[in-house]
């Protein structure tokens, strides 16, 4: 049926109030749904923060149909203050959903609960009881914290949970550390190097791990869009919980983190320890290597598993073997 011609032969006609109506949004092309990003655009790596743009980008293209979702992206230069302020002018322009926290937490994702918009959190870390938030974070919020305190505490050596690959997962070691605590970006190998090809046609630049977490981010927000259509947000955003990402499986909303969400990596090089620390740290390293996942009993390593047994970190470097020395780039499902 041609639309136009319907209504230039009805035009002036009496007709019904529904039907009208009806005819009406037939015409109409369809509305595009509009997606708000908080992105640290000027701080703390504008690099990361363009392949971020760049992997939604591409995703976007995924979009069937001709009413692609608009994008609004603001700069939050990874202050939760200015994420906050964010929040609210997406909540006054009423977007459909937001993603964020690819640097700072939380930030913001009150006030959107309250207004009903939807929020799709990138933290590597997560927070329970998030009500209309998906978090693609694995790690319970302060947990690297925690395990980093008491390995400083049992080692007497100088391990940071607070550095730069919590936003890059990059696991760099600076002069001011023996060891980082960093978390691990899991992968979906096949799709991986389907979606780096495409990337490196389309944009001439390498495939990145911030570019992979755009893209991520960005299938969740389609996903949940496509089927908010015929739901309630809140019903939506639970049958998304079952997709699967470039980076693997939406965690359930109780998901523990898995054995290998976190990477305990070590300089070459260590300081001197006393007898008791240098015990802990060999117990530790043979404990937690990729030699020894869990403390099980192979290959001379441990019955005991200590501390450390149930904690979700692996241990790279510091005299593990060859094959554990190098932090984990990636890590295929």
């Amino acid at each position: 049926m041609n639309i136009r011609k319907v209504l230039a032969a009805v035009a002036g006609a009496a007709l019904p109030p529904a039907l009208s109506a009806v005819l009406l949004c037939a015409a109409a092309p369809a509305t595009a749904a509009t997606i708000g990003v908080i992105l640290p655009g000027s701080y703390p790596s504008t690099t990361q923060a363009e392949e971020l743009q760049l992997g939604m980008t591409l995703a976007l293209k995924t979009w069937p149909g001709d009413a692609a979702p608009k994008l609004i992206v603001k700069d939050s230069g990874c202050d939760a203050r200015k994420a906050l302020a964010i929040s609210q002018e997406f909540i006054a322009a009423k977007v459909d959903v937001v993603l964020g926290n690819w640097c700072e937490i939380n930030a913001g994702a009150d006030a959107l609960r309250v207004a009903g918009i939807p929020f799709i959190s990138s933290n590597a870390e997560r927070m329970k009881d998030q009500d209309l938030q998906l978090q693609l974070g694995r790690i319970e919020l302060n947990t690297g914290e925690k395990i980093a305190a008491d390995l400083r505490r049992q080692t007497g050596l100088r391990i940071s949970a607070r550095t730069s690959c919590w936003m890059d997962f990059d696991a760099t070691l600076s002069d001011r550390v023996d060891a980082v605590l960093c978390p691990v970006l899991t992968i979906d190998r096949g799709r991986w190097d389907q979606v780096a090809n495409t990337y490196g046609a389309a944009f001439r630049k390498p495939f990145t791990a911030s570019a992979a977490r755009g893209y991520a981010a960005m299938e969740v927000a389609l996903n949940y869009l496509r089927r908010a259509k015929g739901m309630k947000p809140a019903a939506a955003l639970k049958e998304t919980l079952s997709m699967a990402t470039l980076l693997g499986p939406v965690p359930a909303l109780d998901a523990p983190a898995p054995t290998t969400a976190l990477q305990l990596v070590f300089k070459h090089e260590l300081p001197k320890l006393n007898p008791q620390q240098s015990q802990t740290l060999d117990k530790l390293i043979k404990t937690k290597g990729c030699g020894c996942p869990g403390g099980t009993l192979r290959n001379g390593c441990p019955r005991d598993s200590g501390p450390w047994g149930e904690l979700p970190f692996v241990v790279r470097g510091g005299g593990t073997p060859a094959a554990c020395a190098k932090p984990i780039g990636v890590l295929e499902l």
